[in-house]
């Protein structure tokens, strides 16, 4: 994709995404300016407005300041393919013939490009052969030596139908079937069988066979790298030489090694293949019939990999530039500042680690999952079914710098919250590539106030004034090193979503809960869905939502168990592990209009056990009336309740009352049908403001809303959601850890 917009840009991102302190980050930027400068700093505060807290980031002195020029345009090349790099080594000659069979299921068929489900044509030395799609027809185009030969099927091709398809070579004579599986008792068309004569036998080359893509733009257009990406699910290919020769030349089972981004050739040969950019597996082939649901306990039914011209696992970019960070650098969020001349730049986010040395007692957790889970979310295009919907309707803030940004690069991926060109749902988002809503500045294109990343700045600027030491660490930490990730701190504080989890770092909270430590759940919507990533891959998050929950995205039946690890995927609510349970509190709500304060009880708010969390607030004082969203009760909310596992000792310090109709309940609250649902007219949309002391001898408090931080950084901290959020900090760091739960109880 070259740059066509005449304003000029500067992205990039980093890689590794998360790093120790002492290793080195590659930095991967594209430019339209030759020149530009760059420095590094830790990002404290990142919003410059009305009632903002002053901008702030932490030059890093000991890397030197730098700057290039020789910036130019990247693309990310997104398109995902299989490649058998050692096809060139079966043994075929002209003397042979070979029989070809694959069962493909087309997911989009009105496209401006022809679409290649299998190809090792090359079209400059005229040899191989390609099946493709173009115009809702199968074509196949073999090279003879002396030529390309252009043969179209009539058979009407349907989309989310099943076909087999098979070819034969035999000599100069190709002949071709095709046949639509039935589907129960539909009607479908009947077998479509060719045979054509062509102008010499086909010769097979040695380019790569390739899967879902192809060396070439168009008939007749050779291509430099993988194009003509294919929208669909192929299942079971295999190539059998006949003639003299006969021998299976190769036959591929993509039920093997799901979890990983290898194809394995089932026919001894060892042609066995790589995966690129990362399309979907685990996912209903062509003999799936449901009476197994989960890929890792059937014998048959999952062998199909569903190909996408928008996947994108790694946008393998040319590193321009790379720092390394000190051994003494503190823990946090990074970032490496570019900048033109023309006024172009980025901050280029990523994270370190707190030093192995480091033995403070308070960490903040980034939300790592759920800064991936929304990685360039596009949820903004109505012309696809993620588009976001509410109440009251959807619209785009005035000059949204995210929306202008993201619309202008189509390349950079998709989340867990869009779908496909082709209406299927995005299973995976990578951190190989820029994030543009994981930016210090960045403003919700909807909501228009700080939202993930952003938002959980505001906390970071709030701790650098209490002057209380922290360190930073993130879900990826806790996903690969548990308990000992925690194991120092005494207190753990949330970002304002901690919305995906793991069932690693669900128990990273829960065994520090056990252990005495103390939990401050300052967010809203958190500990919501299942997410997995595989240690090997950390930059690649798995996300498969169900037919429950908040979501713009459904996987169907029978492809809810996620790929990377076996995990069944969905709300951890319907896996038995509500956030309820640990943090008194679940997600119940959402709604885009502005947010109302809590209202204190005032019992408690003068009771002398809970009397220290509202110190310096008066007992009637409403609890965050402004923020940057409206009031702090905003966005997701959370409430108490004991049906879902809410301690019965939890004690509701605080509830918020009458959102407006812009606020609806999710919908796994409701078993009838959606009636008295929204915020004026059910008092189940709400957020609560929870207290609970634990076994274990710490304590843990919730807030219940994704507004919390908008609220905490209004007029610079001065405030009394800050007020009580320093309150029960201060509590918890004068309290230390418990003694820890006795493990025979």
């Amino acid at each position: 994709m070259a740059h066509s917009n005449k304003d000029p840009e500067l992205i990039g991102y980093a890689e590794p995404w998360i790093v120790d302190p002492g290793e080195s980050v590659d930095i991967k930027v594209s430019s339209t300016e030759k020149n530009y400068s760059h420095r590094l700093v830790r990002l404290i505060q990142g919003r410059r407005g009305p009632h903002d807290p002053p901008f702030a980031a932490e030059e890093i002195a000991e890397v030197p300041k730098g700057s290039r020029e020789d910036g130019y345009y990247q693309d990310a090349c997104p398109g995902s393919y299989a490649r058998v790099s050692s096809w060139a080594t079966v043994p075929y000659s002209e003397k042979d013939g070979m029989d070809v069979q694959f069962y493909v299921q087309p997911y989009l068929l009105e496209t401006d490009h022809c679409q290649s489900i299998i190809s090792c044509l090359d079209q400059d030395s005229r040899t191989g052969f390609a099946v493709m799609i173009r115009d809702s027809k199968f074509n196949f185009v073999i090279g003879t030596g002396g030529q390309i030969e252009v043969f179209q099927s009539q058979y009407p091709v349907n989309r989310w139908r099943w076909l087999r398809v098979r070819m034969s070579f035999v000599n100069s004579n190709f002949t071709w079937s095709i046949k639509q599986l039935n589907r129960l008792a539909e009607q479908s068309p009947g077998t479509e069988t060719a045979a054509h004569r062509m102008s010499a036998p086909m010769v097979l080359g040695s380019k790569a066979l390739i899967f879902g893509a192809g060396m070439f733009e168009d008939i007749g257009r050779a291509g430099s790298k993988p194009s003509s990406f294919f929208n669909g699910r192929l299942d079971s290919p295999s190539f059998r030489i006949t003639g003299p020769n006969a021998q299976i030349a190769a036959e591929y089972d993509f039920s093997r090694e799901i979890s990983s981004d290898r194809i394995v050739d089932i026919s001894g040969h060892g042609r066995h293949g790589v995966l690129i950019n990362a399309p979907t597996r685990a996912v209903k082939g062509y003999n799936w019939d449901g009476s197994e649901p989960d890929w890792t306990k059937a014998s048959y039914g999952y062998g199909a990999i569903h190909f996408h011209e928008d996947d994108l696992d790694d946008a393998k970019w040319s590193t321009s530039f790379t720092l390394t960070i000190p051994s003494t650098a503190r823990s946090g969020a990074y970032a490496a500042e570019v900048k033109s001349s023309s006024g172009a730049c980025d901050m280029i986010t990523f994270f370190v680690r707190p030093n192995v040395k480091s033995r403070v007692r308070v960490a903040l957790i980034l939300t790592t999952f759920t800064y991936l889970a929304y990685a360039n979310e596009r949820m903004f295009d109505q012309s696809r079914s993620s588009a976001m919907v509410t109440p009251d309707g959807v619209s785009i803030g005035g000059h949204n710098e995210y929306y202008k940004n993201l619309v202008k690069r189509p390349d950079l991926g998709l989340s867990a919250y869009d779908v496909h060109r082709d209406g299927s749902p995005c299973a995976f988002s990578s951190a190989r590539r820029p994030i543009l809503n994981t930016r210090p500045g960045y403003v919700h294109w909807a909501l228009e106030r700080p939202r993930e990343f952003s938002a959980d700045l505001l906390m970071i600027g709030f701790l650098e004034q209490t002057g209380i030491t922290y360190d930073v660490i993130t879900d990826h930490c806790l996903h690969t090193k548990g308990h000992i990730a925690t194991a120092e701190y005494e207190t753990l504080i949330t970002g304002c979503h901690p919305e995906y989890h793991s069932l690693q770092t669900l128990d990273a909270f829960s065994d520090f809960a056990k252990s005495g430590g103390n939990l401050m759940y300052l967010g809203g919507n958190g500990f919501y869905w299942v997410a997995d990533v595989d240690p090997a891959r950390p930059h690649r998050l798995e996300v498969r939502k169900g037919d429950q929950g908040c979501r713009s995205v459904t996987f169907p039946a029978g492809e809810r168990t996620h790929s990377l690890t076996g995990a069944h995927g969905g709300l951890w609510r319907s896996r038995g592990r509500a956030p309820n349970y640990l943090f008194g509190i679940g997600a119940c709500a959402f709604g885009t209009g502005k947010g109302v304060p809590y209202i204190p009880d005032s019992q408690h708010a003068t009771d002398p056990r809970f009397s220290w969390v509202f110190d310096g607030i008066k007992p009637h004082e409403l609890i965050g009336a402004n923020g940057f969203g409206g009031g702090a009760s905003g966005d997701e909310i959370d409430r108490l309740d004991y049906e879902l596992g809410s301690p019965t000792d939890a004690v509701v310090l605080a509830t918020s009352q009458r959102h407006d109709d812009s606020f609806g309940l999710f919908n796994e609250d409701q078993m009838f049908p959606m009636v008295n649902t929204l915020g004026s007219v059910c008092d189940r949309v709400r957020s609560d403001i929870v207290y609970y002391e634990t076994a274990g001898g710490g304590a843990v408090f919730s807030v219940g809303s994704i507004n919390w931080y908008s609220s905490l950084a209004w007029n610079n901290f001065n405030n009394n959601v800050a007020i009580m959020t320093g309150n029960v900090l201060k509590e918890f760091c004068k309290r230390g850890k418990g003694e820890g739960q006795n493990a025979d109880l």
